[in-house]
């Protein structure tokens, strides 16, 4: 399985985000975390802004359309999408592919 991370400003539209990359069956999980706050340079600018953290479960097989996907519909003009390699149980991992 595939655990891809990427933030957003705003609770709706980590909603909206997950909401989205499920039904087109993208994803079989989204967790939108609590927010939080993130620090980085934009521009040249130091920024600090507050964010709301998505991990997306899905497959190897659909990894690159979840990153496609998020490239063409984050709010972002430079959107965080991390792609992590993640081992789970026979279970979790026979849902997920029920799921999608």
């Amino acid at each position: 399985m595939n655990i891809i991370l990427t933030s957003i400003d705003d609770k709706s539209k980590a909603q909206a985000i997950a909401k989205a990359l499920v039904q087109a069956k993208l994803a079989a999980c989204v967790q939108i975390s609590a927010q939080g706050e993130s620090v980085y340079m934009w521009e040249g600018k130091l920024c600090q802004e507050a964010e709301y953290y998505l991990s997306i479960k899905t497959t190897a097989a659909l990894k690159d359309k979840v990153v496609v996907w998020l490239e063409a519909n984050h709010a972002y003009d430079t959107p965080e999408i991390i792609t992590l390699n993640a081992e789970a149980s026979e279970s979790y991992n026979n849902w997920l592919k029920y799921n999608l």
